[in-house]
């Protein structure tokens, strides 16, 4: 008996534009994000604060525990999405637009360049809210009373396609 030979196309002839190569490693990224499975939002708070507690700097080039310490990073470890992280580019696609009354902790407020995560309102009025964020160097990740939506405009609630209450 001869065995049967199986020959793989090749693609060596097939050529990609730089930015077919962008889009298709974001597809793969945010198929990665997208397979997590439902995570609570007091999980997703612990996991916030453990962040919070240890004051890990902010950096758009190093990792703490497999994670991006920038904004988008912090925020994809709170939600456990896959390391090391998606950026303020490829979160709304694992996440859906909300209002602002919907707003529960473990949601985010993202601008085109940062994310903040949503801990609660302080008061009863809802303008303003408990941030948990990841943006300054020196004083590593906090949480502190910020002014809704934030200090700047542009700011939008957002919540995690696979969070639970």
């Amino acid at each position: 008996q001869r065995a049967e030979s199986h020959t793989l196309p090749t693609f060596s002839n097939f050529q990609l534009s730089s930015k077919m190569k962008v889009a298709l490693f974001i597809v793969f990224i945010l198929s990665l994000a997208s397979v997590s499975e439902a995570i609570s939002r007091g999980e997703v708070m612990s996991r916030a604060q453990v962040w919070v507690d240890q004051h890990i700097p902010y950096s758009q080039s190093k990792t703490h525990d497999g994670y991006r310490t920038d904004c988008s990073g912090y925020v994809s470890m709170a939600w456990a999405l896959a390391k090391p992280g998606l950026t303020t580019r490829t979160l709304p696609g694992v996440s859906t637009s909300i209002s602002k009354n919907e707003l529960k902790p473990g949601d985010m407020l993202l601008s085109s360049g940062h994310a903040v995560l949503f801990g609660g309102w302080t008061d009863g009025s809802k303008t303003h809210y408990w941030a948990l964020e990841e943006s300054n160097p020196q004083t590593g990740t906090r949480k502190r009373v910020t002014p809704y939506p934030y200090w700047s405009a542009g700011f939008a609630p957002r919540r995690f396609n696979h969070i639970s209450d």
